[in-house]
């Protein structure tokens, strides 16, 4: 069955049974009757009389969930009516990743490595271009952290899952980058470079919910800053896309664009970095929201030094990650 876009291999008669039984295990005692009815499975609404009522008069599609009660009216998704279930109210979020824990087998990869070569054109980014690694940066760009990421930290996160994909990355972008995922927290993660190339943290992003982690008190530096610089030593564009958001950016590298991230409004580093990037224009594509804007605004405050456009987004497109390749090409920029 299909619920919010995502498939689950299940029926919704087990879901049911299997919810049944987790919820006996808390002392919770609903859905004494489950059955068939055509395209519904007919069971106790939760709703009323404590969800203890004599004949089944509620019921949920088995193509999608869709929960209906014949007798009290309440109409909801099965994520809401298994968190209320649980004497959870979020909306669904509790039922939804009950559900995904339950029912969804997810298929992740080892990553291999990938031999990118992305070349560039005339106007700096092709189809093409030589992914190396150099030394002989300066080292005095950033300030040092005390303490990076490890290798072996890193390497224990070089899976790949579906969710990458999902949000159109691809995987020359996932190995330069070095975009991994996390089994245990179920989150995709985006290492935090510094200029050397030393990580300095792991941000997460969770393939459940829409939701970023970074460590407390993490100073961010520009997200992409050192594959700017290291995906070809010799060339440096003259103009750079600045995103609000790491998936933005990545969309960015994939339709061909360069592309660094704040992962925010912007911070005095993030400036400074902007600043002393060695290209003549910056294209400014925060999101398409207040907070977008006053980024924008930060950012034409803060950085005098170079040539400031902006993208203007297509009318119900938030930000750069929701565009075609199409649309993207098609975007207009503006002083």
């Amino acid at each position: 069955m299909i619920i919010n876009d995502t498939l689950f291999n299940a029926e919704m008669s087990d879901i049911l049974k299997e919810l049944r039984e987790q919820l006996a295990l808390n002392g919770i005692h609903l859905f004494a009757e489950i059955k068939d009815s055509g395209n519904n499975v007919m069971t106790c609404c939760p709703y009323h009389k404590g969800g203890q009522e004599r004949k089944p008069s509620a019921g949920f599609l088995k193509t999608d969930g869709t929960f209906h009660c014949f007798t009290c009216g309440e109409t909801h998704g099965l994520p809401e009516v298994i968190s209320n279930c649980f004497g959870k109210d979020d909306y669904g979020a509790f039922g939804w990743n009950w559900l995904l824990k339950n029912f969804l087998t997810v298929e992740v990869e080892e990553r291999k490595d990938v031999q990118l070569d992305l070349g560039r054109d005339q106007d700096g980014m092709g189809d093409k271009c030589i992914i190396s690694r150099v030394s002989g940066l300066d080292n005095n760009y950033i300030k040092p952290s005390k303490t990076y990421i490890s290798e072996e930290e890193l390497d224990s996160y070089r899976y790949i899952h579906p969710y990458m994909y999902k949000r159109k990355l691809t995987d020359e972008i996932i190995e330069l980058f070095d975009i991994g995922y996390d089994k245990k927290t179920e989150c995709i993660t985006f290492p935090i470079r510094d200029i050397r190339g030393k990580t300095l943290f792991i941000a997460r992003r969770s393939v459940n919910y829409k939701y970023f982690n970074y460590p407390a008190g993490a100073e961010k530096p520009l997200y992409g800053i050192y594959e700017l610089y290291t995906s070809d030593p010799l060339f440096m564009p003259s103009e750079v896309i600045v995103c609000e958001s790491m998936l933005d950016a990545l969309t960015c590298w994939v339709y061909g664009k360069y592309a660094v991230a704040m992962n925010g409004l912007g911070t005095e580093l993030q400036f400074k970095q902007l600043r002393e990037l060695p290209c003549r224009k910056l294209i400014l594509a925060t999101d398409n929201d207040e907070a977008g804007m006053k980024a924008r605004g930060r950012i034409r405050k803060n950085v005098t030094n170079k040539i400031i456009t902006e993208y203007i987004l297509p009318e119900g497109r938030k930000d750069i990650n929701e565009l075609s390749r199409e649309e993207f090409e098609n975007l207009v920029e503006f002083f």
